[in-house]
């Protein structure tokens, strides 16, 4: 099913059982056209959320959508709105009411009255008779349920707006013990969760849970424990021989609808994908096994056979769930037509592909990915992105331009990418790049000195668009980000955003549970700061090469690298690299250097003396909770 996101634009349902109902319900786009036409006729708002992978969302557009009486009710007495959950995270995120399809009642000023998920005709009808009642008979509990959540919305803004820090002034020790007990209570959760006999966390749905995953790979790589190493080598070897992960043509589908990873829901997703990439290749890195290796090229394949598309130089969004055709072989399904693949380009999910392909290209040793990953980049650097704007969140095919713009989670994403791309290019434009998009941030979604709203404020605040939201998972990103920005430029401003960007979260951080975890690992960023290996070497110098590779590929959390040529290094202050003459590595934890290193073999060694010092401080420690 397709449908566009406009303002102006009517869409039709075009799937349905009866074909004299394709053109019933004329769906409105999220704009002014359908709030207005709601207010001046005075009738609720009939909200759909659906997502373009869906298969409930399918269904129900072949029973409820399709059904007469409900097609006529809607046309008679709602301004029907559709919304694809991809293209608008943002609305999703402030309307969803528990999965796909979201089915919201709304008053005409975007505040919900009711709904639910999939509803069924019959069900359908009673739901709109109901909420037509409450809107015509009751309008004064509408208004006072609306009042109650407004005055709660204010409170929230008011509370990640402030800075959460203890007695310690701005500038002076940050607050270790209370950031300790972020870490420790995030370890607690990963551990506490995780399913020993299945792998993954939980028991049904199961999902990747990427950020639990990555924190046990870190704290694996500081403590040695083998306890550890399990939960991410077990969990990510269920996965890809379970249901989860499909056989034939490669590619993880979302989640698994049973504990043991056997059932899958089909769609396969780019955003997973890319970060199961991710988690692979530091599980190779990590354990030296060329299982996970393996598995990473499968995942590869799967993406640049099915969602790269290379007269566009980017990755499709998402391939439907299909279950009948995922059930087949390769052979049979070489003869069925494939799922169908959503071919708009999502900025963040795209940005999260790029930084995982330039670790592929090092850590499998395959410079193609950095190509694609450079290619990926700079499409979405000259169709995506402008100062004044910051970063679209999605291209869609034959619209022209990029859509929906300032989204936090593209700014965080698309900054990771940038600072990946600098350490792997020494390119000092994309460093560039990554400063306007920082500063687009502190602009444009920053309110005071705690975290980053979701949107930029004055933009299309219709319905609760109007009301901030502070999401853990993208700040969480950003925190990250800037703790790179922070160890790449030396600017300590940075770093000073990443730590308020954490307390502003550190009153509420245990009702996340395991979604605390990629919070925890910003906040071991802000801790223990990043390690800096400055590769210096003039460009043709054969030895840069090796030493470069050996750096990037390191997996020593938080870590930056920057590649200088030896008479620009004064540019950033290191003028003691001028006199360089053949290509070394320099590398620090904080103020404490080690021994330069020539060749690669040096260079590891002072990495795994770099991993022995940070495990000697015990930066990421299991405990009780002791603050808050």
């Amino acid at each position: 099913m397709d449908f566009k996101d406009g303002n102006k634009e009517k869409h039709i349902l075009k799937e349905s059982k009866s074909p004299d109902l394709q053109s019933s319900i004329s769906w409105y786009s999220w704009g002014n056209e359908a709030f207005e036409k709601a207010k001046a006729e005075d009738k609720p708002i009939l909200l759909s959320i659906s997502g373009s992978w869906c298969h409930w969302c399918h269904v129900m557009d072949n029973t409820t959508y399709s059904d007469k009486q409900v097609v006529e009710t809607i046309r008679r007495d709602f301004v029907p709105i559709r919304v694809d959950t991809d293209r608008r995270p943002d609305i999703n995120a402030r309307y969803n009411l528990g999965g796909w399809p979201t089915t919201a009642f709304l008053t005409p000023e975007g505040h919900i009255i009711t709904g639910a998920t999939y509803i069924p005709p019959e069900k359908m009808l009673e739901s709109m008779e109901e909420v037509i009642e409450l809107y015509q008979e009751d309008p004064d509990r509408i208004k006072g349920e609306v009042r109650r959540k407004d005055s709660e919305i204010s409170r929230i803004e008011k509370y990640y707006k402030g800075k959460k820090k203890g007695t310690e002034a701005r500038g002076g020790a940050l607050e270790t013990e209370t950031f300790a007990d972020l870490l420790g209570f995030a370890a607690d959760q990963v551990k506490e969760k995780y399913d020993a006999e299945y792998g993954g966390f939980g028991s049904f749905p199961k999902f990747p849970m990427f950020e639990a995953l990555e924190l046990a790979q870190v704290a694996y790589l500081y403590q040695g424990d083998q306890n550890w190493r399990e939960i991410f080598e077990h969990t990510l070897r269920s996965m890809y021989t379970g249901g989860i992960y499909d056989p034939e043509e490669g590619g993880f589908f979302r989640y698994s609808t049973t504990r043991d990873w056997s059932i899958p829901h089909f769609e396969k997703m780019l955003e997973d994908n890319a970060r199961m990439l991710s988690l692979l290749l530091t599980s190779k890195k990590l354990t030296g096994d060329d299982f996970f290796a393996a598995a990473a090229r499968d995942v590869l394949r799967y993406l640049e056979n099915n969602l790269y598309l290379p007269e566009r130089e980017g990755w499709a969004g998402s391939q439907d769930a299909d279950e009948e055709y995922y059930s087949l072989s390769l052979d049979e399904r070489q003869k069925r037509r494939k799922p169908r693949i959503d071919r708009t380009i999502y900025v963040n999910w795209n940005a999260l592909l790029v930084r995982s392909l330039f670790k592929a290209a090092v850590i499998l040793a395959e410079p193609r990915w950095y190509d694609l990953a450079m290619k990926t980049l700079n499409m979405l650097k000259e169709s995506c992105f402008t100062q004044d704007m910051g970063m679209a969140h999605y291209l869609a095919e034959g619209e022209g331009e990029a859509q929906v713009w300032g989204l936090l989670e593209d700014q965080a994403a698309m900054g990771l990418s940038l600072t990946a791309a600098y350490q792997h290019s020494g390119d000092v434009r994309w460093l560039d790049m990554a400063r306007e998009l920082a500063k687009f941030c502190l602009e444009k979604l920053a309110r005071g000195e705690g975290a980053f709203r979701d949107r930029p404020v004055g933009e299309e605040e219709l319905g609760k668009l109007s009301q901030p939201l502070y999401d853990i998972e993208n700040n969480s990103l950003c925190a990250n980000w800037f703790v790179e920005m922070a160890s790449l430029t030396g600017e300590e401003a940075y770093l000073e955003k990443a730590a308020d960007i954490i307390h502003a979260f550190m009153g509420e951080y245990r009702r996340h549970s395991l979604f605390s975890a990629g919070l925890a690992l910003a906040a071991l960023g802000v801790r223990e700061r990043g390690a800096v290996i400055d590769v210096v070497g003039l460009h043709d110098d054969p030895g840069l090469l090796p030493l470069h590779s050996t750096a990037v590929a390191a997996f020593l959390p938080p870590k930056v690298v920057r590649l200088l040529d030896p008479e620009k290094a004064a540019e950033i202050g290191r003028k003691e690299y001028a006199g360089v003459k053949g290509a070394s590595a320099f590398a620090c934890l904080g103020r404490h250097c080690f021994e330069p290193a020539t060749d690669p073999v040096q260079l590891e060694g002072v990495i795994e003396k770099m991993i022995k010092e940070r495990r000697a401080h015990v930066l990421f420690t299991v405990k009780e909770p002791t603050g808050v």
